[in-house]
């Protein structure tokens, strides 16, 4: 079988490490960079003399008509970035991305267009970057009945929080630390006020409950007002502050509780142990308890190894479709209902929750 030609649309930060890993001496033979996408190609076309057989454009249309099997969406944010998935579908392109906004807002629409199309829709580098939980959620534990996620998915937010533990150092020298290892943008509100974490959360109550849930349904509070003194309390206490992700689902009432904020864990747990650009997540099932999975969440590498993998699965069965999701709107959203706030939880020695299982487990 021929080789999977390959577009690229967007040369930034995680589109250099895709081209990076496509274009090494020992890369896949299975796959092959035909064409990038960029605003200005013409610039960092001249920055990469190395990639001379390659394609570039500053019109999305030549990607359209070109003759590539999969185009790889690393472009980020909502807009224009959906409409071009759609379009390479329409064109008969199958898609991989690692956008995160279009999935949680779009996925369920551009699922369904995939599967008319005849074409696959992949998202792995969406949510954990080398963490390898939509395979774990859809594929992994699809035979059992799913009833909680407990997360960190955002590896920006854990760098920062893990470096002022470690270090003692102020949030913005965090911050600074892990712009500098590029962990972080420029601008890290998204990433530090949870917006990030709920998009990913959005759509892992899709994958595990077959829930249709917006970021805007979940409840968040930001992780940008932690200070070191709070960071010393949490020390005190046994304990180290996280931004966590929760999501659970009673299926007799419709009822999901979801929420995103930083909590203060024992220094000692799986949330407690993940440090630097780290995921991890606990998903519980009816039947087969809790199952852990964690992994490099943030920077371009991490993030290019879930979207060759994606392209990988592609590769090895092009004829595959990927089933879209049937959802269902809970009857009910709740959010941190009597969960304190986290300083309020530093000085009760740790998280501390009605439901025991979840005590445990963080």
């Amino acid at each position: 079988m021929s080789p999977l030609r390959i577009a690229l649309l967007g040369f930034g930060t995680v589109g250099t490490s895709v081209v990076h890993r496509l274009t090494r001496t020992d890369a896949v033979r299975d796959l092959v960079l035909t064409g990038i996408f960029d605003r200005r190609a013409d610039v960092k076309r001249l920055a990469h003399p190395a990639l001379r057989g390659v394609a570039w454009t500053t019109r999305i249309e030549d990607v359209l008509v070109s003759d590539a099997d999969v185009v790889v969406e690393a472009a980020g944010g909502l807009d224009p970035a959906s409409g071009w998935i759609r379009d390479a579908l329409l064109a008969g392109k199958s898609v991989v991305t690692a956008n995160k906004q279009v999935i949680a807002r779009d996925g369920e629409h551009l699922l369904r267009l995939a599967a008319r199309q005849g074409r696959q829709l992949r998202f792995e580098a969406a949510i954990g970057g080398a963490m390898p939980i939509v395979r774990a959620v859809a594929d992994g534990l699809a035979g059992d009945r799913l009833t909680r996620i407990v997360a960190i998915l955002n590896g920006t937010t854990n760098a920062v929080l893990s470096r002022m533990d470690a270090t003692r150092c102020s949030m913005d020298a965090a911050i600074r630390d892990a712009q500098s290892r590029g962990y972080a943008e420029q601008d890290p509100r998204l990433d530090l006020d949870g917006d990030d974490a709920r998009a990913k959360l959005a759509i892992l109550c899709g994958l595990a409950f077959g829930l249709r849930v917006t970021p805007t349904d979940i409840a968040a509070r930001s992780a940008a007002s932690v200070s070191l003194a709070d960071v010393e309390g949490a020390r005190r206490q046994g304990a180290t502050i996280r931004q966590l992700a929760y999501a659970s689902h009673d299926a007799d009432t419709s009822t999901l509780t979801a929420w995103v904020s930083p909590v203060a864990v024992p220094r000692h747990s799986l949330f407690g142990r993940t440090t630097g650009p780290q995921n991890a997540a606990l998903i519980t099932g009816a039947h087969a308890g809790d199952i852990g999975v964690s992994g490099a969440g943030a920077g371009g590498d991490a993030t290019a190894v879930a979207v060759i993998s994606d392209l990988l699965a592609v590769a090895r069965d092009r004829a595959a479709v990927v089933p879209p999701l049937a959802l269902t709107t809970p009857k009910c959203i709740r959010g941190f209902g009597g969960i304190a706030d986290f300083r309020v939880q530093i000085s009760d020695c740790g998280f501390q929750i009605s439901d025991s299982l979840f005590a445990e487990a963080v």
